[in-house]
């Protein structure tokens, strides 16, 4: 993202865009390291930061940065296994413009999630 992007940013989004990126980084490395389990809460609150992003986003019109905010809290949420949000997220990002080519790896995405969704279901019936 441009300086002059950033800038247009209200204090309240850039600060929560710092804070999303900093947890990320260090859920990130966590995972790098072998950590998984470990950093299991830092993508959780990661996904969180997304999820607040997202909407404040698309109410300045900019529902391209907002879409990809959500496939990012969804990806967050994929790897804590918390599938109904993450296929929740998917789908609301692919209600956005999005461009031929992420559309397919998001559409590709949310049906890991829904295939993961039902193994869950069926595991525990």
């Amino acid at each position: 993202m441009d300086r002059r992007r950033r800038a247009a940013y209200p204090r309240r989004i850039r600060k929560l865009l710092a804070e999303k990126s900093r947890v990320l980084s260090q859920a990130q490395a966590l995972s790098d390291m072998g950590m998984g389990e470990s950093a299991l809460p830092l993508w959780a609150a990661a996904a969180a930061y997304e999820e607040r992003i997202a909407p404040l986003l698309e109410a300045m019109d900019h529902p391209r940065e907002a879409a990809a905010h959500r496939v990012s809290a969804a990806s967050c949420f994929q790897r804590t296994m918390d599938w109904s949000r993450a296929v929740n997220l998917y789908r609301a990002a692919l209600a956005s413009p999005l461009s031929g080519e992420v559309r397919r790896e998001v559409k590709k995405l949310l049906a890991e999630c829904l295939a993961k969704l039902a193994e869950a279901s069926r595991k525990t019936a």
